[in-house]
This record gives structure tokens, sequence and C-alpha cells, in this order.
């Protein structure tokens, strides 16, 4: 029930849009403002909306229900109030949610909420991992994958990744696929990438699929 709450909070800040029919210049004008006010009333009523789910949810959090405290983190974040986000998440991964840690890794990595700490996210991250923390485990292989923050390696990429799958998170899986199609830290293989690809699509993990049917083509798969 508390993840479908969420999920209907999230929608609320998804914005459609409207057809307007713009006639003429002075038309286009009241019409922009008529909409912008439309959307100012929307954003106030989504955040009323916000912190009443906020304050249902933070007597669960405060009694040592740190999932809660997590989700809590996430309605922040989608806030955009990074600050109480931080606060949420530490709360939860100092209990032991790990994909709490994670979220808590990505703040120190984006420099959202905190001061920018690329190596305290690795830190976060690598602890986590190591804890079976499988979002940990796939931030922390994007983060060798891409070579932003620190010195890239493919090698220590596919391990993360590994570690990832073991723990069922299919776009790990997938990503190892990319990574033996591509022979990235390890030696190219175009038939086990497929294989992997095939899991994963099988598994749910429709991103994966394509690329999938793509190998499937090129190797002559029946």
């Amino acid at each position: 029930m508390l993840k479908i709450i969420i999920f209907l909070f999230f929608s609320l800040f998804v914005y459609t849009g409207c057809s307007v029919k713009y006639q003429n210049f002075d038309n286009s004008i009241n019409n922009s403002q008529k909409l912008d006010e439309k959307i100012s009333l929307k954003k106030e009523r989504d955040l009323i909306i916000a912190n009443n789910i906020i304050l249902s949810l933070n007597p669960k959090c405060e009694s040592g229900d740190h999932e809660t405290c997590n989700d809590i983190g996430v309605i922040f974040e989608n806030m955009q109030d990074y600050k109480n986000a931080f606060l949420y998440y530490k709360k939860a991964c100092d209990s032991g949610v790990e994909h709490s840690c994670a979220n808590l890794g990505m703040l120190y990595e984006k420099g959202f909420g905190i001061s920018k700490d690329p190596q305290k996210a690795i830190q976060i991250y690598t602890q986590s991992c190591n804890n079976s923390g499988a979002l940990s485990c796939y931030n922390l292989a994007n983060v060798y994958r891409k070579g932003e923050i620190v010195a890239q390696d493919y090698k220590a990429a596919l391990n993360a990744y590994i570690n990832a799958c073991e723990l069922q998170d299919m776009a790990s899986c997938a990503n190892i696929g990319s990574m033996y199609e591509l022979g990235l830290g390890v030696q190219k293989d175009e038939v086990k990438a497929y294989g992997i690809y095939r899991v994963a699509c099988f598994r749910g993990f429709n991103k994966s699929c394509s690329h999938m049917k793509r190998l499937e083509k090129k190797l002559k798969v029946n």
C-alpha cells in the first residue's frame, strides 16, 4: 500500500501539458500567463500533498521503520529538498537499509544537499555493495565504467556489475552483456553477450531484449 501511495505521489510531479491555440500575439501572452498560473497552483497542491504524506509517514520512521525513512528521503529528493533527503537517507543507511546507502552515495557523488565528495560516495557504495546492496554495486560499477570521478577501470566495473547481477539486479546483468559484447575489461565474446542479454530479457528487463534480438540476428541464432 505504501508503494502505491508513493507512486501516486510521484505521478503528481509529471506535467502532461495541454493544448493551447495561439490565434494572435496578445492571446498567446494571456494563454501563457494562465498556463503559468495553473502550473503554479498545481505545484502548490503537490507540495501540500507531499508534506501531508511525509507527516503521515514520519511516525513510522521515528519508531524504527527505516524503510519508511528511505521512502521519506525519496519524496524529499523528488521535491528537490536535498538537505532533508540527505538526512533521511543517512538515517536509513546507518540502520542498514542498503538501497538507502546507494541513494545517499548518489547525493555525495552529485553534490546534492551536501558538499560534493566523490571519494565519500565510492566509500559508501563499496561498503554497501560488500553488504549485498545491489543498487550500490550497480552505482559503483557505473562510477568505474564512466571514469568521471575516479580512474576508469573496466575490470572493477565488471566485478561490481557481477556482484549486482548475482543479487538479481537485471540492469547490471545487461551491462555485463554489453561489456562482453564490446570487450571492456574482458575478452570480447558476442555469443556470451547474447546469452546474458537473453537471460536479462526473459527475467523482465525489457531494455535487454532489443540487444538480444540484434545479436540473435547477427549471430544467426536459431
